[in-house]
């Protein structure tokens, strides 16, 4: 998911639009979570409203919104969450959530940029950037200071938003849930080999030592594997243990100026993972992989013993006919390295309605951030609501441990103008190249440096 500067967009608020914003989710902190946010426009800061605004507008400002599909589950939830804004400031906010296939959501908002009807706000990945590289975004930083409880560090991990920051300083997105890698295991096969579970201590020395213990092999034909590297085998998923070993695939986040995956730290750990394949082969190969899982995932099959996924997957666990749980990324040697990822939203500068979309956006940083948890959709970005009881209901024990990783996690992305051609053109074609035993790390970093470092160099131009 980085940074060049168009001229900055700033958002000029009168009097009534502070006070309204204000009093939007400004009533008292409770326990560290924002409390029910007051219907009055003129309500002062800290307290909440319990009269209706003496003078309605006449029609509640509508929000054109959208979202890309994730499912049945937590598509339910995104519209179900509208709903509950729109009971809460009827009158004087209306959100209209749409919801569209991945494929189609980019082309669906730019075709909106090109007929100069943008939607009023819609939800963030590395596409966006291009959005704010060519002036299109509000600069949301004078809402973010009107809106102190975002800014809460016993709340907020406001660290990590400088990867929003993308002009140095102003916030261009309003984050509302993380994402965080962890590791997977499959409970009933570690308990049946008698091995012990892995947690927040193990390193990839004592990976590589279970998934060698829980391969079982019927003659040529292996019946059970140790472990599927799972997104380790994707850049964002191999950089983490890259980082770990004091490497890195490009030298900043925010408009990488080169990518140095040929740095020798770096091959290293591309080996490491290549070899769990090809040389320990305590893992599938794709094309094991394929054949094994068929039209469900590999570790859902039972036979996999070890997984790496993101946190993204714990809803689409809950129904294996197995005992399973998580713990962190594991250390190499004494240093672990995980990856994180924003979601959120960003507001089109030319949004007539502004004002009433960062409502929509700070209204699910805090208020609905309880309902976040208690949904199990995504992980909440507001502490109090991602460590609460409800947080963990019918969760796997070792998600505690999982999030404990995210304060000292690194993006999960890198911002340039044109990242999405060299995530699609080079990158992710090249990895699989490398993963299929078709070209080895050293000649995988060189194509990668040599074509990368190109199409950044032309996307400066």
């Amino acid at each position: 998911m980085t940074k060049s500067r168009p001229e900055r967009h700033q958002v000029h608020l009168t009097r009534r639009q502070f006070l309204r914003h204000a009093a939007l989710g400004g009533a008292a902190l409770t326990a560290g979570m924002l409390a029910a946010c007051g219907s009055s426009p003129a309500t002062p800061a800290g307290q909440a409203s319990t009269t209706a605004p003496a003078q309605a507008p006449a029609e509640p400002a509508k929000i054109r919104a959208l979202m890309w599909s994730n499912g049945p589950v937590i598509d339910d939830n995104f519209k179900n969450r509208a709903q509950m804004f729109n009971e809460q400031f009827k009158g004087q906010y209306e959100v209209d959530l749409q919801l569209l296939p991945y494929d189609q959501y980019w082309p669906r908002i730019d075709l909106a940029y090109g007929s100069k009807t943008p939607y009023d706000l819609y939800y963030f990945d590395v596409q966006a950037y291009g959005h704010y590289k060519a002036g299109l975004l509000a600069n949301l930083q004078p809402y973010f200071d009107i809106a102190p409880e975002l800014s809460n560090a016993d709340e907020y991990p406001v660290k990590l938003y400088d990867a929003w920051r993308f002009d140095g300083s102003n916030l261009y997105g309003n984050p509302e849930n993380l994402q965080v890698l962890a590791l997977y295991y499959n409970r009933d096969l570690f308990d049946a080999a008698g091995v012990p579970y892995p947690d927040e201590t193990w390193t990839w020395d004592n990976v590589l030592d279970a998934a060698t213990k829980l391969t079982r092999r019927d003659g040529d034909q292996t019946i059970q594997w140790g472990m599927d590297i799972g997104v380790m085998d994707i850049w964002w998923g191999a950089q983490t243990l890259a980082w770990a070993m004091g490497g890195g695939f490009f030298d900043k986040i925010v408009e990488p100026t080169r990518f140095q995956v040929s740095d020798p730290v770096n091959i290293k750990a591309l080996t490491f993972l290549r070899d769990l394949i090809f040389v320990h082969k305590v893992a599938p190969t794709k094309t094991q992989r394929s054949a094994t899982a068929q039209d469900i995932g590999i570790f859902q099959t039972g036979k996999v013993a070890m997984f790496f996924d993101g946190s993204w997957s714990i809803s689409g666990f809950q129904d294996v006919p197995f005992k399973w749980d998580m713990a962190p990324l594991p250390r190499w040697q004494d240093t672990r390295a995980s990856a994180y990822w924003f979601g959120g939203a960003v507001i089109p500068k030319d949004s007539k309605v502004i004002d009433a979309s960062f409502a929509f956006t700070r209204w699910s940083a805090s208020t609905y951030q309880p309902t976040m948890a208690s949904k199990h959709d995504w992980i909440p970005i507001a502490r109090s609501a991602r460590e609460s009881d409800e947080m963990y209901v019918g969760q796997p024990a070792g998600l505690r441990k999982v999030l404990d990783t995210i304060q000292d996690a690194r993006l999960g992305d890198f911002y340039a103008r044109n990242n999405q051609q060299i995530f699609s053109e080079v990158l992710l074609p090249t990895f699989d190249l490398m993963f299929t035993d078709e070209l080895t790390p050293e000649e995988a970093a060189k194509k990668i440096d040599e074509e990368a470092n190109a199409l950044l160099a032309r996307g400066n131009q």
